[in-house]
């Protein structure tokens, strides 16, 4: 039975090679759509990565930040932010005293000497304290913002300037959920070429064996002999094309990175391809066998139903 079984699946394989080659033009041009259509999805999740690192700097720039009036003592201050960095929205508080304000003013402001001299002619310190907030989740800084407005020292608060960052963090958040959006779409499309491109393959390999098959199904061939070797040369197409894929992609990974981390600072793009390699080789290959036994699936069906 074992031995049977065994004898079986090498001949559906065997039968399934040989349509490959043996429709070697057709095979050649197959393969080399889906191998486009593999750099294409490869090259879909290089920007997915990309732009996830872009998107993630600019949340890491994006705050919320207290500032309090002069009134506000340090003790008070201090509670609100401890307060703060008790809510499990946040991530960290900063807090940073009038002093300190000023101190970072004159250092951005080294080069105007017309800043510096009105600094020196003020009798007071004009600036105030405040605390500088950062949220896990961009999502959350207006429930964080509601979250100051009901604090026992709201009084003390002068002005919270999520409102004025509040169109730059809507944003940040739509260029996220739109590289996901428009990223599946293309996704999609590019999967549906292929299918399109090797059911066409694999129709017409069946068109042109019809006598073969017509002969198998008279000497008692189940749909399942009939059926196989068509899926094993859907499955090969992706093979190759996988492997192919791969083997263009990462040379131009490699010379697109250093290129990439000038736009984008401490991103490697052959660094985590490179970190990646056997779970990006194999999903390369998953994703081209599951497109080509797809494929050939659907063009059985549609064969085995005339």
């Amino acid at each position: 039975m074992h031995y049977h079984l065994k004898e079986t699946l090498k001949r559906i394989f065997n039968t399934g090679w040989l349509n490959f080659v043996r429709n070697s033009y057709v095979s050649f041009g197959t393969t080399g759509v889906m191998t486009l259509v593999l750099l294409l999805f490869a090259g879909l999740m290089s920007l997915n990565f990309l732009s996830t690192k872009v998107v993630e700097g600019l949340q890491d720039k994006v705050d919320v930040s207290a500032y309090f009036k002069s009134s506000a003592s340090e003790e008070e201050v201090a509670s609100v932010k401890i307060d703060l960095e008790k809510n499990q929205l946040v991530k960290n508080v900063l807090y940073i005293s009038k002093d300190q304000a000023l101190a970072d003013f004159k250092k951005r402001h080294a080069g105007d000497p017309l800043i510096q001299e009105s600094l020196a002619e003020l009798d007071e310190n004009p600036l105030q304290a405040s605390l500088n907030i950062k949220a896990n989740n961009p999502d959350t800084y207006a429930e964080i913002v509601k979250f100051l407005e009901a604090n026992k020292f709201r009084s003390l608060i002068d002005k919270i300037n999520y409102y004025e960052n509040e169109a730059v963090i809507k944003r940040v958040e739509g260029i996220s959920g739109g590289i996901k959006t428009w990223g599946l779409i293309a996704t999609l499309l590019l999967a549906l070429i292929a299918i399109l491109v090797t059911f066409n393959t694999i129709r017409l390999t069946i068109f042109n064996q019809k006598q073969e098959i017509e002969i198998m199904r008279l000497v008692g061939g189940s749909n399942w002999h009939v059926k196989a070797p068509y899926l094993v040369e859907g499955a090969i197409y992706g093979v190759f094309a996988a492997v192919i894929a791969g083997a263009l992609f990462y040379p131009i990974a490699y010379f697109l990175s250093p290129k990439i981390s000038i736009l984008i600072p401490g991103v490697s793009l052959i660094g985590y391809f490179g970190s990646n390699f056997f779970s990006f080789i194999f999903l390369l290959l998953l994703v081209g066998v599951l497109i080509g036994v797809a494929s050939s699936y659907i063009a059985i069906r549609k064969f085995l139903k005339v």
